[in-house]
């Protein structure tokens, strides 16, 4: 489903989800456009009569605006703009017909969405607030959900595009586990994190936990249990934010801590990465950024926080499963078999047929990547 509310429609006794699905791919296809149930009829094979009480439901949570229209009586198509007279022009026709002379029929506007994360309507989210930064992929308007999954990306990557296979939207990660999994919350996380100050800006590795920290107290997120799907830098980011959680006395932040039931690392530089060493290399012309000096291996830092998880973790009760790269990104293994390992005991690091960039992007729901995903998520649930 594009529209999370889509879901709200297919648990509903009076629509059958093949239908539901029709219209929901037509309305994706078709967002920000003047659309007609009689139109709408004839791409999705969906009696006008049943569309009337979906569109009707559409309206009610905000995908779809409704309108008026005047409809060209030679042409058959609607006129969307009058002129300075009142009259309308038809483009088709070339004709100008004046208010009287055409008939008006009920017209609908599918408002924008990028995957799921449409739903920042207020009427959607439950009053839930918008956070910079924080995405609303699949559930997470709905106050019955039972669970939680943040995923948060690594250096130079962003909320969208690192989770989905280059130009292929559609490949999503986050949507696919959402589908997986409807009764639970599935959230993206964008956070600056450029490897070069060209390129844009950053924070020190415990600024940005805080930072993330705050955000997902703003974002209501940390009230269920919770699972983080992590690729690269971003899970140093976790570990620094549930050691803050834990140290620094705020009860909310506590809460987060004591909420996560599961990691999901991915390509994560427990110990830090070469590529430190290459940027920091051509780092005259490229200007590497604090991020990267961090990420350098064996940063006494690094290793602090990695002694500290490992003795943590277990206490916490946190499911972790590492996942590592084996294949060269630009001819340099980034995060290598020795660096992706966490030291904790009971935890095998699994090797994947891909690179440091590919290797969040699940071009299939048989993936393994994927296939760990949905079972980490089962643990939690079954724990719960």
């Amino acid at each position: 489903m594009f529209y999370q509310e889509s879901a709200i429609l297919v648990g509903n006794k009076n629509f059958i989800e093949e239908d539901v699905l029709a219209v929901d791919t037509y309305l994706y296809n078709n967002q920000e456009k003047v659309i007609r149930i009689g139109r709408t009829a004839d791409f999705t094979d969906v009696g006008e009569a049943q569309l009337e009480n979906m569109f009707a439901a559409y309206v009610a949570v905000g995908v779809l605006q409704q309108t008026s229209l005047p409809i060209c009586g030679r042409d058959d198509t609607p006129i969307e703009q009058p002129d300075e007279q009142g009259n309308y022009f038809c483009d088709i026709c070339e004709q100008t017909f004046a208010p009287n002379q055409l008939a008006f029929e009920p017209m609908f506007i599918p408002r924008a969405t990028n995957f799921e994360c449409g739903d920042l309507i207020p009427i959607a989210c439950n009053g839930l607030p918008s956070v910079d930064g924080i995405e609303k992929i699949s559930g997470c308007s709905s106050s019955s959900r039972i669970a939680d999954v943040v995923f948060i990306h690594g250096l130079d990557g962003d909320a969208k595009s690192t989770w989905h296979p280059k130009n292929v939207p559609t490949d999503f990660f986050p949507k696919w586990l959402g589908e997986e999994f409807p009764n639970v919350g599935v959230w993206t996380l964008g956070y600056e994190a450029s490897s070069s100050g060209w390129k844009g800006t950053t924070m020190p590795l415990v600024d940005r936990a805080t930072n993330v920290l705050a955000r997902l107290e703003a974002a209501g997120i940390g009230q269920r249990p919770l699972v983080f799907v992590v690729h690269s830098l971003g899970g140093l980011v976790v570990k620094q934010l549930l050691s803050h959680a834990t140290g620094y006395g705020k009860s909310e932040w506590e809460q987060i801590a004591t909420s996560t039931k599961a990691i999901m690392f991915l390509a994560t530089p427990h110990s830090g990465s070469d590529v430190s060493k290459y940027i920091q290399y051509i780092g005259k012309i490229y200007r590497a950024s604090v991020t990267v000096e961090e990420l350098e291996s064996h940063h006494p830092a690094l290793r602090n926080l990695n002694l500290w998880f490992r003795n943590n973790c277990a206490k916490f009760g946190i499911f972790i499963d590492v996942l590592f790269e084996t294949q060269p990104t630009n001819g340099f293994l980034v995060v290598n078999e020795t660096n992706a390992d966490p030291g904790i005991v009971g935890v095998i690091p699994i090797p994947v047929d891909s690179d440091h960039i590919t290797i969040c992007k699940p071009s299939s729901k048989s993936d393994l990547v994927f296939s760990r995903a949905c079972l980490l998520v089962k643990k939690v649930l079954a724990k719960k």
